[in-house]
């Protein structure tokens, strides 16, 4: 079959139209990345050309701006209901006008399309637009941003989950296994074209290159004077991963972005607050039930099996013995180790290593629905927390029916990995969100072991039911975005958003205020507060894009997507803050060509109203849009004043849902400031860098995954550690620690040879391997708790083990 191409296209030939260049600025400030793309091409055919162009997009990130320049004009979009963009956008060009529209792909949130209509001939066309995007943080303070540049394929299965045939886990015949893919595969661009990086990160204080990626160490307390400018030519065929570590990013803290006051948009308009802050509470574990999604579709080959295989031997070896497991592997069908999940025993735990050594990639296509919906016909236990964890590349395309099964769940949290370039991030984030789990993204040249054994460690204290009270200012009060807080995990970073309503006083700068959490953690209920000063911006300091306003929007957008709140608050919001979602799309036409549009001047005028459901505003008033013919982009509010607009607005919130190599590089200095501020734009000037380090570091080279036949140390011990957690003295383990058998025995400290071996085993992960101790720091806790039940004659085994390998 003929499957769509990517890129910039010709609607009426498929032939590409040449893409010349792209440039790209990422501007990095706190957790937040700022990105413009510029993508040019030449038409340089005889004729007009109607043009389309596919492309992904991280889900989570808001575009508030998209434009083009062609031959001298400008093209500003702006976002309208779908249906109505559409008409727009064909009336122009029908008529012989330039229009360009961009929305997302159907049944996709990440895959966005451009078309652009009567592209002149022999003119060269430049295509923008901006986003906002939060950076993934981890435990471990590092924020991850990713560059998409491949698009893979999405499977669509051939039934729906509305038929009524019953789901079977095996057996399904040859011909229900064939599906249909409705993307291309392979990179989202050819390569006879540039890709220019420009890079801006902010409190920089060291970077370091690699392939298809860049470490930057951010500190806090220069992000407000100092900020590094760096450029690079990039590959395509991967995507480029950004990661920041930061430092000193340890306290709580509150960044007011005052709203534009001359903008018509109630949203915008107002002011927003972003917090952050570690929730430092300790949780006692209740008992889990395990279930392991493997994908094991035929675009997991290679590399990629091989670590889920990995990653599978080390979550058998580090689960706790309290708990219930089991394993489902699909691809077009599914199969489950144990009809429903068993006790965590020595029995069980070899029948799950048998299927886990022999485990390929060749079940066919990626089919996630029906597995899902197996697991969930079994009742989970009352007396376990369900807890999943779905390894897949995330090729799918049914992925709001996903959402809308997991949604219905109870007692069932998901944490969601996506697996290398191109992985479906719609479907990695929605799934997590959804069952108040936790989306990571794991990219080719990443370890998959270390961040799936992370999340293993916090999974089961997670906080749920959270509710927030704010110690705030008399007559303020604020608005949570979204208004259901996500899951609370204690130990890791939490960016939460809010609207304000009243005055919080510039005054107030710098003062302490508090925020008190209350939540579920299992059956017991959990408190605890915590103190910041809120740091304010004047509108006129901003940045003009209003970052933490697009980047609220977008959650508040994606929540009621997720929801499945009423279509039509959706549009009002997305139109009133000029970000896409599925209901809306952007939509521009030649401004500077004065003719009428023929088609649109007999359109009846469009009423867009903010409230005429009262679950948006709770009164009634209304913002129209008004298609002119000569202004057919024109926005218009009725005469309410902005400040009734804005007091309605808020009744929106308060209804609950229904429904690479651098090739130059510089530093730049900026004026000091007393606040973080996130992305506020900077006055530079330049000066020398000095601490440009473009060296591989050899830490970083030793956790790069190994796709050699023979496993990597680690997990040979892994493998060889019995189920109560101790090791036991053979000669391939002497191999492995490079340690003679005989001088083990002659070495030893104590009579028991097995408290030994496992003190060594010890001592040797701590020694040799310390930059994946994520990896095997559940296997050490479940060797030192058996280390605890034997007599070790008063010696520190461990410390006489360690003294052993050194000699």
């Amino acid at each position: 079959m003929d499957l769509p191409k990517c890129g910039l296209l010709s609607k009426s030939s498929e032939q590409s139209v040449p893409l010349k260049k792209i440039d790209i600025e990422v501007s990095i400030k706190g957790f937040i990345a700022n990105v413009r793309s510029d993508l040019h091409y030449i038409n340089d055919s005889d004729e007009n050309l109607e043009t389309k162009f596919l492309f992904p997009l991280d889900s989570d990130s808001a575009v508030y701006k998209f434009e083009a320049e062609i031959d001298g004009r400008t093209i500003v979009a702006e976002v309208q209901e779908k249906s109505q963009a559409r008409t727009t956008y064909n009336d122009a060009i029908n008529s012989g006008h330039t229009a360009m529209y961009m929305g997302e792909e159907e049944n996709t949130g990440d895959l966005f399309c451009i078309e652009l209509g009567n592209l002149p001939a022999q003119t060269a066309a430049k295509l923008s637009f901006s986003y906002v995007q939060e950076l993934d943080m981890n435990r471990d303070n590092i924020g991850t941003f990713m560059l998409p540049t491949v698009i893979n394929p999405r499977y669509m299965p051939d039934c729906t989950p509305s038929d009524e045939q019953e789901d079977e886990p095996e057996g399904v015949s040859e011909q229900a296994q064939r599906k249909t893919l409705v993307s291309d595969a392979g990179t989202l661009y050819c390569s006879d074209f540039t890709i220019d990086l420009t890079l801006i990160v902010a409190g920089n204080r060291n970077l370091t290159w690699y392939p298809n990626s860049i470490e930057v160490e951010v500190l806090a307390a220069v992000i407000g004077k100092k900020q590094i400018e760096t450029s690079v030519k990039l590959n395509t065929g991967s995507d480029f991963t950004i990661s920041i570590l930061y430092e000193g990013f340890d306290n709580p803290w509150a960044h007011v972005e005052e709203g534009n006051k001359e903008s018509q948009s109630a949203f915008l308009s107002s002011d927003v607050l972003m917090v952050n802050f570690v929730p430092k509470v300790e949780i006692k574990d209740k008992p889990c039930e395990f279930v392991f999604i493997i994908d094991r579709s035929g675009s997991m080959d290679g590399d990629r099996i091989e670590k889920a295989k990995e990653t599978l031997l080390l979550l058998l070896k580090s689960l706790p013995v309290n708990c219930i497991f089991n394993i489902v592997s699909f691809g077009s069908t599914y199969s489950f180790l144990f009809p429903t999940s068993q006790e965590y025993n020595e029995e069980n735990l070899r029948k799950a290593l048998d299927l886990q050594k022999t485990m390929e990639a060749d079940m066919g296509g990626t089919e996630i629905f029906k597995p899902l919906k197996g697991i969930f016909k079994q009742k989970p236990s009352t007396s376990h927390s369900r807890q999943i964890f779905l390894l897949t590349d995330g090729m799918v395309s049914n992925v709001p029916s996903i959402v809308d099964l997991v949604r219905k769940q109870k007692n069932t949290r998901i944490f969601t990995f996506g697996i290398g370039d191109g992985c479906s991030t719609e479907l990695v984030r929605d799934v997590a969100k959804a069952s108040n789990g936790k989306p990571t993204f794991v990219k080719d040249n990443d370890r998959l072991q270390s961040k799936v054994m992370s999340i293993l460690k916090s999974s089961t204290c997670g906080i749920t039911d959270v509710k927030l009270d704010w110690n705030l200012p008399k007559d303020c009060s604020l608005v949570n975005i979204p208004e259901d807080v996500p899951t609370i995990f204690p130990g890791e970073k939490n960016i939460l958003y809010a609207m304000i309503i009243g005055d919080i006083s510039k005054n107030n700068n710098g003062k302490k205020n508090s925020l008190k959490l209350s939540g579920k953690a299992g059956e017991s209920t959990v408190e605890f507060e915590v103190e910041m000063a809120f740091i304010f911006k004047l509108a006129s300091d901003c940045d003009v894009s209003l970052p933490l306003h697009r980047l609220a929007a977008k959650r508040k957008l994606s929540e009621m997507e997720i929801c499945r709140s009423d279509e039509n608050n959706m549009k009002s919001l997305s139109v009133d803050v000029n970000i896409p979602c599925r209901h809306t799309a952007f939509v521009g036409v030649d401004k500077n060509d004065k003719h009428i549009i023929v088609g649109l001047q007999d359109e009846p005028r469009v009423e867009c109203s903010f409230i005429e459901s009262a679950h948006y505003l709770g009164t009634v008033a209304s913002a129209s849009l008004d298609l002119k013919p000569a202004t057919c982009m024109s926005r218009k509010m009725k005469t309410a004043p902005a400040s009734s607009l804005k007091e309605k607005f808020f009744g929106f919130f308060r209804s609950k849902k229904n429904s690479a190599r651098s090739v130059s590089s510089q530093s730049r200095q900026m004026a000091p400031e007393d606040s973080l501020d996130m992305m506020a734009p900077v006055q530079m000037m330049d000066c020398g860098l000095d601490d440009l380090d473009e060296d591989i570091a050899d830490d970083h080279k030793e956790s790069k995954y190994d796709g050699g036949n023979k496993p990597s140390k680690v997990v040979q011990l892994v493998e060889k550690q019995n189920f109560d957690g101790s090791w036991k003295l053979d000669e391939s383990l002497c191999e492995i620690i490079s340690k003679p058998l005989d001088r083990i025995k002659e070495a030893a400290v104590v009579k028991d040879m097995n408290v030994w071996v496992t003190a060594i085993v010890i001592a040797f992960l701590r020694k040799e391997f310390v930059q994946q101790k994520a990896e095997w720091n559940m296997i050490e806790e479940k060797a030192l708790r058996w280390l605890k039940t034997k007599d070790l004659e008063g010696k520190d085994v461990i410390q006489e083990a360690s003294g052993f390998l050194l000699s």
